[in-house]
């Protein structure tokens, strides 16, 4: 699994992708796991528009990481995601650490 985070903010967050061990989405889709890192750039467009865009990390497969998601998702089984990787985003919910990988079973 790979995961891919653009709440830049987010102590967990090296280079677009997320470094947490363990992952929880909420029956909001929203990312429980996300904790701010006041010293970190929390504006993803920023660096997007920047004349140095932003590094973005290789592809890491994740065999063992633990990943709940209570969310009715296509991807969520027995509370758990069986998707390819997934992306949080911050430029439809800036305040919210959401899961954009969401679909309706």
């Amino acid at each position: 699994m790979d995961l891919r985070c653009r709440k830049t903010g987010c102590k967990y967050n090296c280079d677009l992708t997320c470094m947490a061990k363990s992952v929880s989405i909420n029956k909001k889709f929203i990312c429980e796991t996300y904790e701010e890192d006041k010293y970190k750039e929390k504006d993803f467009s920023s660096l997007i528009f920047s004349d140095t865009p932003p590094k973005i990390a290789d592809y890491r497969h994740l065999k063992d990481i633990c990943l709940r998601c209570d969310a009715k998702c296509l991807f969520s089984k027995q509370n758990k995601c069986i998707a390819n990787g997934i992306t949080i985003n911050s430029a439809l919910t800036p305040d919210t650490p959401k899961c954009i990988t969401f679909m309706k079973p």
